[in-house]
């Protein structure tokens, strides 16, 4: 595949906190960058998760509980079977079923059951949260919503009420939305308390129906704090799916590295037993919104994020993923159809309507190949040597030379001690900083982890002379893993070392500092991870997902800055079908098909 290029446009970094001393900010500001230094050049192609299943993207419904008309629950169920999508996830809202403690009404849920199982989707059942009759919450509303910690005799009433109606026809099963944060566990998140909930309704739903697989409640993958604690206070066997919620909006899919949304806690897994994920929650709204106040996604940007985001996820091996939303809420326009004349008006589809429908037809029974991209991967070190790098200020960690290397003779060893439960970080700084050619697209490194969260960064070093860090990623487990993210764009106010005219890296660009950070505070111990080879990733920004179905070819393809790309196929011809399911004839020309690319995504159906 050859490409001609369009003109770039930035990208942009996420997730982060690291606070400096103001002797480490003086160093920093005083150093200069050096003349380059150059780099054997790598092959292109990097490492991807292999997707663990076929494709399954699922939809947040909201049936049982936004829709507000039962006798008329066919006409949104029929709208999400017409969007090919087999799985539904459904709030079992307490205040709904049980409005009082000896009275239960299955109006709406029953409605909702029917309405989507007679279509032949899926239900992911979500059981929460809180009625104000059963929380210790005095200004509750007795039959009315509640996010307080409930009552757990009460709240186990519930669950077996709930599991024992539908036991025959759902079958998995999410222990509350979001217990991790503030907004829905109140007074504020409590692992300790949501374990032993979690343990008591998990015996329940198994005793009920042994068929049941159930799900912990929807946490962030990029803060790992309340997993963890849930698998230290004994919870790790009470669930067997982990359910996220990685939201990385405003960015996009590619600048909020949402491939890497896994990479946390699937450390944890990997230490306390491994798990399906599932993304029960993720989703870009189409203007102002709660995660962007400043709506930079409009309706066309939704459609194309939800594309590229589904088959990002799927790709790094999430099992199943559910879009957020279905319908528009006043204020949070995440749904494919607006918010329209109200709770029951349908007809105002989104470009993401089609999208996801599109997705869906061109998907069903194909099977994953491989990735292709035109990112050119360059060495800026390769750790055969750590001469030039210096610990600044803590005595957290030392960097030592290492034969365990992932190519070559030698590796840097970066052994580290985190005795506090304070923001314990070891940073080892450049004597000369090491410039970055050109303007590349994204920075990596290969990271023999420990088994840690622990978050690797770098701190580099711009024209300007500020300083911005970037998140590579956690060190992860044991075995060799590349980690990287992309530089291109504004960080978060968190990610600024040194202050300067914006938040954005001015090119040319040197690294500063490499930093391992505990990334979790009340993580305190020992360990030791490896790294090598960091390099910059650069070229053409061109995605290419390779399928295959009948005996034909499926290349998805996108470039979010645009660009004309020519494709090798064998065919005299190929099916192109756009974003919105338009379908037309591309004649292949000396064996090419010649492609305009840009951020909404294209397939392409031929011979190979």
């Amino acid at each position: 595949m050859t490409v001609i290029p369009r003109p770039i446009r930035t990208t942009v970094a996420r997730h982060s906190r690291l606070a400096l001393p103001l002797a480490l900010l003086a160093i920093l500001l005083l150093t200069g960058a050096t003349a380059p230094r150059s780099a054997p050049a790598l092959p292109a192609a990097l490492p991807v998760l292999s997707p663990a299943a076929p494709p399954s993207f699922g939809l947040n419904t909201h049936l049982a509980t936004r829709y507000p008309d039962p006798s008329t629950m066919d006409v949104p169920a029929a709208l999400v079977s017409e969007l090919g999508v087999t799985w539904a996830r459904e709030d079992f809202h307490w205040h709904r079923v049980q409005p009082r403690p000896e009275s239960w009404d299955w109006t709406f849920t029953d409605a909702a059951m029917r309405a989507l199982l007679s279509r032949n989707i899926n239900v992911l059942g979500v059981l929460g949260p809180s009625v104000g009759w059963a929380t210790p919450f005095s200004a509750d509303t007795p039959n009315d919503v509640s996010y307080y910690a409930p009552d757990p005799d009460a709240f186990v009433k519930y669950v077996r009420g709930v599991v024992t109606r539908y036991r025959r026809y759902v079958h998995y099963w999410e222990i509350w939305n979001e217990p991790d944060s503030t907004i829905f566990w109140r007074p504020a998140p409590d692992a300790a308390a949501y374990t032993t909930m979690l343990v008591r309704v998990a015996a329940v739903i198994r005793e009920v129906d042994p068929d049941a697989r159930i799900l912990i409640g929807g946490l962030n993958p990029y803060d790992t704090t309340f997993l963890r604690s849930v698998a230290e206070y004994g919870g790790w066997d009470s669930f067997d799916i982990l359910a996220i919620h990685p939201y990385v909006n405003p960015y996009s899919p590619e600048d909020g590295n949402l491939a890497a949304a896994t990479d946390g806690v699937r450390a944890i897994a990997r230490q306390y037993g491994e798990k399906p994920i599932w993304a029960t929650e993720l989703g870009w709204a189409s203007g102002p919104s709660d995660r962007d106040s400043a709506g930079h996604t409009d309706e066309e940007v939704q459609a194309s994020y939800l594309v590229r985001a589904l088959l990002m996820l799927w790709e790094a091996g999430v099992e199943r993923v559910f879009w957020y939303s279905f319908k528009d809420d006043p204020g949070n326009p995440y749904g494919l159809v607006r918010q329209g004349g109200g709770r029951t008006d349908y007809s105002q589809r989104k470009p993401a309507f089609a999208a996801l429908r599109t997705l869906n037809q061109q998907i069903v029974g194909a099977k994953y190949l491989t990735r292709r991209d035109l990112f050119e991967q360059q060495v800026l070190t390769s750790f055969e040597s750590v001469g030039g790098w210096r610990r600044v200020s803590q005595p957290n960690g030392t960097l030592r030379p290492s034969t365990r290397a992932y190519r070559g003779q030698g590796a840097a060893e970066l052994s580290y001690s985190f005795t506090t439960r304070q923001n314990d970080y070891v940073a080892f700084e450049r004597e000369q900083p090491l410039p970055l050619p050109g303007q590349p697209y994204a920075i990596g490194a290969w990271v023999y982890g420990d088994g840690s969260t622990n978050g690797v960064k770098i701190w580099l070093r711009d024209a300007e002379g500020k300083v911005l860090q970037f998140v590579l990623g956690p060190a992860g487990a044991p075995g060799w893993h590349f980690l990287r993210t992309p530089i291109g764009g504004e960080v978060e106010p968190g990610n600024v070392i040194v202050p300067g005219s914006s938040r954005r890296l001015a090119f040319p660009v040197a690294l500063q500092a490499l930093i391992l950070d505990d990334q979790v505070d009340s993580f305190t111990g020992a360990g030791t991870i490896w790294l090598d080879d960091l390099s910059v990733i650069s070229g053409h920004e061109v995605y290419d997902l390779r399928l295959e179905r009948g005996g034909e070819a499926l290349d998805i393809l996108w470039s979010p800055p645009s660009a004309r790309v020519n494709l090798a196929t064998s065919a005299p011809s190929a099916r192109q079908i756009e974003r919105g399911g338009a379908d037309r004839t591309l004649p292949a020309q000396d064996g090419r098909l010649k492609v305009n690319l840009g951020p909404a995504p294209v397939y392409l159906w031929h011979k190979r």
